[in-house]
Parts: C-alpha cells; sequence; structure tokens
C-alpha cells in the first residue's frame, strides 16, 4: 500500500485492513467481510489487468444490485480503469450509443444481460474483453478472478485520475457522459458521511440502483468510508425491504418519494419491527408535507431528511436537514458542507432573496463532460456548475426549486430527456412531427406525455408499442395525443409551454 490515500481503491484497502472480520456487505443470503470482499476485489483488479486493461482504460459493466456490482466497481478503481455503469434498463439501441461513445474496452455484466449484450457486440470492435459467465465467447467472471493472488494491485492511481463516467440528461438530445475523478467521489462521500452524521455504526440499506451517482456516492461509498455494514436489495419490494431492516436492524435507508409512497401502502407494514431506523432519506422527487408526517409515524424512532443534486455535482449540493424537514417541506435545503450554493440572475448577477434565478453550484463538479469539451464549457463558469434549475432562496437561507430543465423530465427518480424520446417517435414513418413534455403527476412526481402529427394514420397503442422497442421502460409515454398540427412560434420552435396548459 503507498503512503498516502488518494483513490477509492486506497480508501477501500484502509478500510479492510481496519475490519477484515466486520460484515460489510449484506446481500439476500449471502454475506461478505471486509477482508473477503477485499481480496474478491483485488483478484478482479489484477484479471482485468492481465486481461490488458490498463490505467485510464473505460470499463462498463452491466448488473442489477449485487456484490458483483460493487466487485467490479471497486476492481475497476483499484485497476486504474475508469468505470461506466450501465442503466440496466436501458435497451441493445441505448447500452451500444453509451458503451461506444465512452470508448470502452471492456464490460463486465451479469448473465441476466447475455441477449442486449450479444445484439450489440458486432457493432462494438473496441471492446476487447466480455467478462460474464463463460458462455457465448465471454469469459467467466468467478474462474477467472480466482485465478489471481488477492494481494493489492500495484497499480498508481491519484486523486485527479478519472474514476466514473455516469451517463446524464444534458441539453444536446444525447446523453452525456460527467466524467467523475476519485477526488470527486471521495470528496462527496466525506461530506456526506458529515452531513449525514453516520459512524462505523450504523447499517446502511440501499434499495434504489447503484448505477445512479446517489447511490454509489452518497451511501455505498460513505458506508465503505466508515466500515458500516451495508444492505443491499436488488430490487424494491416491500416485504424484502421490511424484512430486512428487521433482520439487520437497519439505522439509515433511502430512496426517492414514489419508493415511500408504496411502502406506505404496503398492508402488512405493521407487522415488522422497524424501530432500529434512525434516518430516513428522499431524494429525486419532493414530498408533500402531510406525507412526510405519514412516514415518520410509521417509523417512530427516525428523523428525515432530503437531498437535491445531480450527477455532474457528484451528486450532493444542498440538504434538508431532519430539523427543518417538516417546517420546510418543499425546500431543498441549504448547501452541505464544502459546498458552495449560489442562485444567479439573467445578468448573472447573485438573485436577492425571493427572486428566482439559475441554481450554480461549486464544490464538487465534474472534470467534464466525455469527449464534449464546448457543452463542458457551457456548463462550468465562473468556477460555478450551472444547473439549469431555477430556484430561490429565502430570508432563512433556504433554497426552493421552482422549476427544472424544460426538456429534462424528471420520472420516479429518473431522469428523460425529452428530444430523445421525440427522435425515436420521429424515425417512425407514421408521425409528422412530435414533442415530448413533462406533465406533475401524483405517484411519479412527472410523468412522460407525447404529442404527435401524423403522415399516416395509426393508434397511440402502436405507438406506445414503438417506443418500447426503442426505449426503457422508464422513458417511454405514458400518454400519447394524436393532434392536427404541433404549436411553433415565429422561429419554428415548439411551443412546450402551449402544450403544457392543454395537455397538463
Amino acid at each position: 500500500m503507498r503512503g498516502n490515500i488518494d483513490s477509492v481503491g486506497d480508501m477501500f484497502a484502509l478500510t479492510a485492513a481496519k475490519y477484515p472480520d466486520k460484515t460489510a456487505l449484506v446481500f439476500q443470503d449471502e454475506r461478505f467481510t471486509y477482508g473477503e470482499l477485499n481480496a474478491r476485489v483485488n483478484r478482479l483488479a489484477r484479471a482485468l489487468t492481465a486481461a490488458g486493461v490498463r490505467k485510464g482504460d473505460k470499463v462498463a459493466f452491466l448488473f442489477m444490485n449485487s456484490p458483483e456490482f460493487v466487485v467490479t466497481w471497486l476492481a475497476v478503481a483499484k485497476a486504474g480503469a475508469v468505470g461506466v455503469p450501465l442503466n440496466y434498463g436501458l435497451v441493445p439501441r441505448e447500452l451500444k450509443y453509451q458503451i461506444g461513445q465512452a470508448d470502452a474496452v471492456a464490460i463486465v455484466f451479469s448473465p441476466l444481460f447475455m441477449e442486449r449484450v450479444a445484439a450489440i457486440r458486432d457493432d462494438l470492435p473496441q471492446v476487447r474483453t466480455y467478462l460474464c459467465n463463460g458462455e457465448n465467447g465471454t469469459l467467466d467472471f468467478e474462474t477467472l478472478s480466482a485465478g489471481y493472488p488477492p494481494d493489492e494491485p500495484e497499480v498508481d492511481v491519484s486523486l485527479y485520475d478519472a474514476n466514473l463516467i455516469l451517463y446524464t440528461a444534458g441539453t444536446t438530445g444525447v446523453p452525456k457522459g460527467a466524467v467523475l475523478t476519485h477526488r470527486n467521489s471521495l470528496f462527496n462521500a466525506f461530506t456526506c458521511c458529515l452531513d449525514y452524521r453516520f459512524t462505523c455504526d450504523d447499517v446502511l440499506q440501499i434499495v434504489p440502483p447503484l448505477f445512479h451517482a446517489a447511490a454509489v456516492n452518497c451511501m455505498l461509498l460513505p458506508g465503505l468510508v466508515l466500515g458500516c455494514t451495508i444492505a443491499i436489495h436488488l430490487r424494491f419490494d416491500p416485504e424484502d425491504m421490511l424484512r430486512t431492516i428487521q433482520q439487520e436492524a437497519v439505522t439509515v435507508t433511502w430512496g426517492p418519494a414514489i419508493l415511500w409512497r408504496t411502502l406506505l401502502a404496503y398492508p402488512d407494514f405493521a407487522k415488522y419491527d422497524v424501530r432500529s431506523v434512525r434516518l430516513l432519506g428522499n431524494g429525486g422527487m419532493a414530498m408533500p408535507g402531510e406525507m412526510r408526517e405519514k412516514l415518520l409515524a410509521h417509523f417512530p424512532c427516525a428523523a428525515m431528511m432530503d437531498i437535491y443534486g445531480m450527477t455532474e455535482l457528484s451528486p450532493a449540493a444542498t440538504l434538508l436537514r431532519p430539523e427543518a424537514a417538516l417546517a420546510k417541506p418543499l425546500s431543498v435545503g441549504t448547501p452541505m458542507t464544502l459546498t458552495d450554493v449560489r442562485i444567479f440572475d439573467w445578468r448573472g448577477r447573485e438573485a436577492a432573496v425571493g427572486e428566482v434565478g439559475e441554481i450554480a453550484v461549486r464544490g464538487n463538479a465534474l472534470d467534464g463532460y466525455y469527449k464534449m469539451p464546448e457543452e463542458t464549457g457551457q456548463a462550468v463558469k465562473g468556477g460555478f456548475f450551472r444547473t439549469g434549475d431555477l430556484g430561490k432562496r429565502d430570508e432563512d437561507g433556504f433554497i426552493t426549486l421552482v422549476d427544472r430543465k424544460r426538456d429534462v423530465i424528471t420520472t420516479g427518480g429518473e431522469q428523460v430527456y425529452s428530444r430523445e424520446v421525440e427522435e425515436v417517435l420521429q424515425a417512425n414513418p407514421r408521425i409528422k412531427e412530435s414533442a415530448v413534455i413533462g406533465v406533475a403527476d401524483e405517484k411519479w412526481g412527472e410523468r412522460v406525455v407525447a404529442i404527435v402529427s401524423l403522415r399516416q394514420e395509426t393508434t397511440p397503442d402502436a405507438l406506445l408499442a414503438w417506443c418500447r422497442e426503442n426505449l426503457a421502460a422508464y422513458k417511454c409515454p405514458r400518454q400519447i395525443h394524436i393532434v392536427n398540427d404541433i404549436p411553433r412560434n415565429a422561429a419554428g420552435k415548439v411551443v412546450k409551454g402551449e402544450l403544457r396548459k392543454r395537455f397538463g
């Protein structure tokens, strides 16, 4: 081990050395100590290096929440490579774009996604290594890893080396790869440890997907920094979530408002003892005060917090702390420790109290968008990352979101870029024009709604089937309206405000 702790891999090695026999990870019927987990990570890191992965190479991985995700994420970091975690809801067309745009030379994935990966393999000439279960021309994950020693890899990785490329909805019509350095990930983890008041005795529960920056950098990594026990779930299931809270004495759990709404509606909630939970987290969706009160009544020993941020910020920016969770339910809180959050008006000056402006953040912004220097320059100005979100600050310093980027729809905690959906619709030969908007929805926060005009007769159901073939399920419109003409202004741009009034 080197003298300094300069990377995610160094940090995890340090924690494993401190707590070799402590349970690190719980998943279904499996349990891994920190010592066992670190050995698996080191073996895979060495296997990746032996397979030709070099420092700075991009390695894509495609897993549902699982120990394999955690091992691969840490192994890629220790090998000095750059991890590209992929959303497991993406269809082959979307996966091909992200893997190709990232220049990934290797893909590590679950057998669950063999068919999807096989469908795009011929279109990915830069990928040299496929690591899965040994079938269909892939290397076997377990066999390959077991063939190498558990010693720490000898790769020099520093704070400012790239650690992750996370794809996010953007303003250019295609997903953009936000490059986060080891410093970004660790800085965010340390900030969360401070502001969430985590300790090594906490038992953390992670239900949302680990490919999201919030789950991996705001929960998983802080837990590993401190030596917590972490229970991860394959997917959200109310019974499984509550049973795990009771069995593992979970102290901190987190999810978007739609998860909490569904959990509260679960008829057998009262059968489980959830008194161990001291902290509930909400992120990605607003939660009304009435729902907060109901949630806290169901978790009698818990406090509540809300987090606001975005992938480009690593991702944490503001926190609505427990003491204000009920008093300021519509606010996203105040800046997190070590984070500077400002609101700028249209002239670029700091907005006055109560004045609406663009939220901008300094402290832990991305290193840049991968291979998109122009977009990076537009997003980072004067040392601040311009979020594109509109907000205002009250006399107590609390920030309230007024509106989100008009073209980004947040549905169930996932971001959907309207232009991407429009392009898929536009590729249908029966469609003349298309416009996609977000409409307020009590359950999902927003729902995706498409408005189309036609060249040839078709039905909304047929168009929905087309979308399901070409888009991840969460991106598909929940409603499609057929109109004669889509309104445009004098410059020829679609007037989405009019569409929102008509169809919202």
